[in-house]
């Protein structure tokens, strides 16, 4: 049994004794492998959430972009030459029209983004993680934060290949008054999202953010593909200390 932890939430009751990416939090498109440790993207974009989700403390995970996926195109081998002329006709893959070209596999991955991040289970899981109040995220392509569809200068691009680190801070919830109605979100004071790209630390993207309870997320979009580690796997272990944080699960 996994031992009850203050603040932890899993979720859903018959996830609550697993880590990895949520069968119940996911949008329906986006496929798991690897025992759930793996998430692979299908066309537009589509979101998923981790099984263990926290509503207090200093919480930190990391994920390995990986490179997009081709499996669902069902695209022919290609023998063609570097140097060859692009060929015709057109080859139909999954409502698109792409040309059979040599160079096919690279604009497969320059079209895969991801935005990763944290939501609480209230987000739809058919928009990109940071589209509305209840998600924040780091988006690959510009280094951008995301929060209500709101985009933010925050650091720099990612990629395959890199391991993007994700650090959540959150205080204790404020009392609720008996017989007093909540007008719209609570902001958690002090509370704060940071992220890492590699061994690079690249700050504080979010500060004073909503109260509730948030589960690691990742928004996918064409054939993108992450991995979340295990607790036991991190590749930078020693950002627990630092931060005196906690793995998720």
């Amino acid at each position: 049994m996994r031992a009850e932890r203050a603040g932890f939430a899993p979720v859903s009751e018959e996830e609550k004794e697993k880590w990895g990416f949520s069968h119940v939090r996911r949008a329906k498109a986006l496929k798991l492998y690897s025992d759930s440790m793996i998430v692979n993207g299908d066309k537009g974009y589509r979101s998923v959430l981790a099984t263990q989700g926290v509503t207090e403390g200093c919480y930190y995970y990391e994920l390995t972009v990986l490179n997009s996926s081709s499996e669902n195109l069902n695209l022919p081998s290609n023998p063609i030459p570097a140097n060859a002329p692009m060929l015709e006709p057109l080859v139909p893959t999954h409502m698109t029209m792409c040309y059979e070209t040599h160079n096919l596999l690279s604009i497969l991955e320059s079209a895969a983004h991801t935005r990763i991040g944290f939501s609480t289970i209230q987000t739809d899981l058919e928009l990109p993680i940071g589209s509305d109040q209840f998600s924040y995220s780091y988006r690959d392509s510009d280094g951008s934060g995301f929060h209500q569809s709101r985009r933010r200068s925050y650091s720099r691009p990612y990629g395959p290949n890199d391991v993007v680190g994700c650090l959540i801070k959150l205080n204790p919830q404020k009392p609720k008054v008996k017989g007093r109605k909540e007008e719209g979100p609570v902001v958690s004071e002090g509370s704060c999202i940071r992220f890492f790209k590699n061994e690079e630390d690249l700050g504080v993207c979010f500060v004073d953010i909503y109260e509730g309870t948030y589960y690691p997320a990742v928004a996918l979009y064409q054939f993108a593909r992450v991995e979340l580690a295990a607790p036991l796997s991190l590749k930078y272990p020693d950002r627990l200390s630092l931060f005196s944080a906690q793995p998720f699960a």
